[in-house]
């Protein structure tokens, strides 16, 4: 055992050199120290500075960004043609009677108030001709609304009444404490940041948006030491801590120099920066003591590294003699599973390389099961944020990135009745066409994703290194494949321009969804470039004069002129260029005209005994040849139907349908029909009961009821308008009428049904 130990504490021995080897590093560290202490102080003070500086204008282009996105996103609003509507009508709520929209307008809002990343605690519209506020949970008068939901000193509602007559579009206040005073109650909100949106050219009501003030701290200061103050372009606070309610005791940095970005003052630092789009000035309070302190801290840190170093120098020569068995127990495992390595030296080397070798392999196999499954989960947090679905695990919220420019197109897919034949399912055949695609954008943009969001649509968001990058020759390569193969399925190619990094996903797919409508009625592959300026467009092909005279050729009954009448019409959409969607708009207007007049002659039943095509087959046209044969099989049992019907036609019933179709909206009773017909009310009313099956009032009701579901479908028309024109000169009466035959008001079926 001496001998050992004499072996070991040896001056050429291992352990001996390895500890001189310690004390050298621990001699260099302890000398760094002492250098860095008395000649690089200033130098640390320096980064330190820096380092605030830096958190500095972080915490500045953040807040920056937050007023420029909050001014952008609420504006925003203002693009969407039916939110507009709402608003136009809530203007004046009580003259239109319009409180069924709030529910709709609080909707598209809710996407704002609840998006994380800007910090709302509440959005809220306040509109001057009824004083009443629409936020996120209803509707309140401003009179409660400020003066017990969102109550302040600050901001009396004699504060918000002025902003009306103030000329400007955005304007950011002081911030202030805001509560809630209730039964005798009272309830913080915090301190809330007010920002003021006017949109043009409304000047009767303005959008509030308040700020949380706590939650932008926490994620704009997060790198800030000291305490945090917000002026504005007059140097009057806009935003300061707890602490510090005022800002009156900061120097004036108007008059400073702008090539500096701190100054110091007294005790204190203060760092700032001028926002270059608000001209607010965001400033840092930091007392000297604290730059001080973390000068110390860090001659502490080094001198616990120095600490550390001994202490491992001791814990190297405890662990060193315990090696030596864990490693042979470790060999004496391991060959138990594996052979005897050929004789040499370093035979436990060998083995130990060849397990490693074979875990590596099995490391391999994980990690590529592992990519498989990533990037199926990738493809589920990019569906769900299309359709803005919440994702809870952050986990898949950073799978779907959105960090980088992109181009996200569409592809609409068209399988022809030959391709069921000659190949797979259409189902299969969209799975192939989204692969081929995946790889034809991954070769160029590897971060590109590919996924099939519908059963036969596909969408493509391809990432790019910056805005300038180029797709046309990809779009142009994929158009080409398309088209080779257009005999077998027919692809609808939309795609987007470049969006900025960061922009949603939500509204781009909207749109380029919407730009897949633009498709033509043709036989080839098509690709839409850009969306269609042309919203004014009417898609509904279905006119006054057309409709007469499609109902006088049905009432007809003549083959040969409603084939006259198929082929007119649609020559006149082939000849206004209509997209596909417009034939398809236009053959359901004509199935819909098809089933009112049946409906009135009373064919209805007997028709829909018969096999008819159903509207959804159009769905799948892509000629004008398949909406003449469709077209043909939906109105030929009606003629044949009212030819019969023509054949036993009476008079008296005939003459009673008649006028009250075209007296609708005139006051139209039994004694007036009996009058004009010179026979008395009784008998009229039995006979046409025997001739029908209905009572004539029953039938008037009916058709008037009929009717208003038609014209509830323009938005143009009041539901007094309405009421009017289906003959009910009192709309309380129309309204209980139309529920009992509906079973639900005028304004839920419009709500429900309208387009």
């Amino acid at each position: 055992m001496s001998i050992m130990l004499k072996g070991k504490l040896g001056f050429h021995t291992l352990f001996t050199k390895l500890l001189s080897g310690f004390l050298a590093v621990i001699l260099l560290l302890a000398a760094f120290n002492l250098v860095s202490f008395f000649y690089l102080k200033q130098q640390i003070h320096n980064e330190i500075v820096k380092y605030n500086e830096l958190g500095m204008n972080h915490a500045a282009r953040g807040y920056e960004n937050q007023f420029r996105l909050t001014r952008e996103m609420v504006l925003g609003l203002n693009q969407d043609p039916l939110w507009t509507t709402y608003v136009n009508q809530l203007r004046q709520v009580k003259d239109n009677q319009a409180y069924g929209y709030v529910n709709d307008v609080i909707k598209e809002m809710k996407r704002l108030y609840t998006n994380p990343f800007l910090g709302m605690d509440n959005l809220m519209i306040y509109f001057q001709k009824d004083a009443y506020v629409i936020e996120k949970d209803g509707t309140s008068g401003a009179k409660s609304m400020f003066g017990t939901y969102y109550s302040s000193p600050s901001y009396p509602l004699a504060f918000w009444d002025e902003q009306f007559a103030e000329a400007y579009a955005f304007h950011v206040f002081p911030a202030a404490e805001f509560s809630e005073k209730t039964l005798g109650s009272t309830r913080s909100k915090g301190m809330l940041l007010p920002v003021v949106i006017k949109m043009m050219p409304y000047k009767d009501m303005y959008l509030i948006a308040m700020l949380d003030t706590e939650r932008l701290a926490r994620d704009l200061q997060s790198a800030m030491n000291g305490d945090f103050y917000i002026l504005d372009g007059a140097g009057h606070p806009l935003y300061a801590p707890a602490s510090a309610a005022d800002g009156s005791s900061l120097p004036a940095f108007a008059s400073l120099d702008d090539r500096h970005s701190f100054v110091q003052t007294g005790d204190f630092y203060y760092f700032y920066k001028k926002g270059p789009e608000t001209g607010f000035t965001y400033v840092s309070k930091v007392p000297v003591q604290s730059i001080s302190a973390q000068l110390l801290s860090l001659n502490l840190v080094l001198l616990s590294l120095l600490g550390i170093v001994g202490l491992l120098v001791v814990l190297t020569y405890v662990f060193s003699r315990r090696v030596h068995r864990p490693i042979r127990l470790m060999v004496d495992s391991l060959r138990k599973d594996e052979p005897e390595p050929a004789a040499g030296p370093v035979r436990e080397i060998e083995l130990i390389s060849r397990r490693v070798q074979h875990m590596r392999s099995s490391h391999q196999r994980i990690s590529h099961d592992l990519a498989r499954k990533n990037s199926m989960l990738r493809h589920y947090a990019y569906s769900n944020r299309l359709k803005n679905i919440h994702m809870n695990l952050s986990e898949l919220r950073e799978l779907a990135d959105a960090s980088k420019p992109y181009v996200m197109i569409a592809y609409q897919i068209l399988f022809k009745e030959s391709y069921a034949h000659d190949h797979l399912e259409p189902g299969k055949g969209s799975y192939y066409l989204r692969e081929y695609i995946d790889l034809v954008w991954q070769q160029v943009y590897p971060e590109s994703v590919t996924i099939q969001t519908e059963p036969q649509q596909v969408l493509s968001i391809v990432f790019l290194p910056d805005e300038s990058a180029e797709t046309a020759s990809r779009l142009r390569h994929l158009l080409d494949v398309f088209s080779a193969d257009q005999n077998s399925y027919l692809v609808t190619m939309a795609n987007s321009p470049v969006q900025p990094a960061g922009t949603p996903f939500t509204g781009t797919y909207a749109k380029v969804n919407g730009m897949l409508n633009q498709r033509r009625l043709l036989d080839q592959t098509q690709w839409i470039q850009q969306e269609d300026g042309g919203h004014s467009r009417e898609t509904r092909c279905f006119k006054a004069l057309w409709e007469q005279e499609f109902q006088n050729r049905l009432l007809s009954g003549s083959e040969e002129s409603m084939e006259e009448w198929i082929l007119k019409s649609l020559g006149a959409l082939a000849k206004r260029q209509s997209t596909a969607l417009e034939y398809r708009q236009f053959a359901k207007d004509v199935a819909d005209e098809l089933d009112k007049l049946l409906r009135t002659l009373h064919l209805s039943a007997a028709y829909h005994a018969v096999p008819v095509p159903q509207l959804d087959q159009t769905r799948d046209f892509y000629s004008a040849d398949q909406y003449e044969a469709w077209y043909r099989e939906l109105l030929n049992p009606a003629l044949q139907l009212i030819r019969r019907k023509t054949e036993n036609h009476d008079p008296i019933t005939s003459f009673v349908m008649t006028y009250i179709h075209d007296h609708l909206e005139e006051d139209i009773n039994l004694d007036m029909m009996a009058d004009k017909l010179n026979i008395t009310s009784g008998y009229l009313s039995t006979y046409f009961k025997e001739k029908t099956g209905q009572n004539f009032s029953d039938y008037l009701n009916d058709l008037r009821i009929r009717t208003a579901k038609d014209l509830l479908q323009n938005l143009d028309l009041r539901i007094q308008d309405v009421a009017v024109r289906v003959g009910y000169l009192n709309v309380n009466s129309f309204i209980r009428m139309f529920k009992r035959h509906a079973g639900m008001t005028p304004g839920e079926f419009r709500k429900k049904y309208a387009s």
